[in-house]
């Protein structure tokens, strides 16, 4: 990978890499941090991708891999992820954009990981359980329920987002 494809790839998935990590971790830091792990990954791969889907598919694995290492991590082990402050980046055009971000963060890990996935990544049941490592069964469920739980946080409004 040359200099200039590693730069556009960063560019290209930096913010719903971000996104995805701080999902995991609600905390900006610790989200940056694991960016930062994703983008050495990538710069250490020394295999060649077949395009860039191929590419944003691997960051996507890598990121939600890295995500789990570090809520895994000593670091982490004595605070609670449920514990951390929600957060508001302002790179939403709209309160409401905004809302909906702030209650899929209220939502439980497994619960949120899946929304994300599915409505903010774009990615199917089937990517999603091969990236979680379970299987669509479960995720079908858990999307389900974390549906349920938003509408009951936000009415039917959220549904048109």
């Amino acid at each position: 990978m040359t200099n200039d494809d590693f730069e556009k790839a960063v560019i290209r998935n930096n913010q719903r890499l971000f996104l995805l990590a701080l999902s995991f971790t609600k905390s900006t830091h610790d989200a940056q941090d694991i960016l930062q792990n994703v983008f050495l990954k990538l710069l250490k791969y020394s295999e060649e991708f077949t395009s860039d889907e191929h590419l944003d598919k691997w960051l996507t694995t890598v990121c939600v891999n890295e995500s789990k290492n570090y809520i895994k991590s000593l670091f982490r082990k004595h605070q609670s992820i449920d514990d951390c402050e929600i957060v508001s980046p302002d790179i939403f055009e709209n309160s409401m954009q905004s809302d909906l971000y702030n209650a899929v963060m209220s939502l439980p890990k497994k619960d949120r990981t899946v929304i994300h996935l599915f409505y903010y990544e774009d990615m199917s049941i089937k990517e999603i359980s091969s990236i979680l490592k379970s299987t669509e069964s479960t995720v079908k469920t858990r999307l389900s329920r974390a549906r349920k739980k938003l509408k009951e946080m936000l009415g039917d409004e959220w549904i048109n987002e």
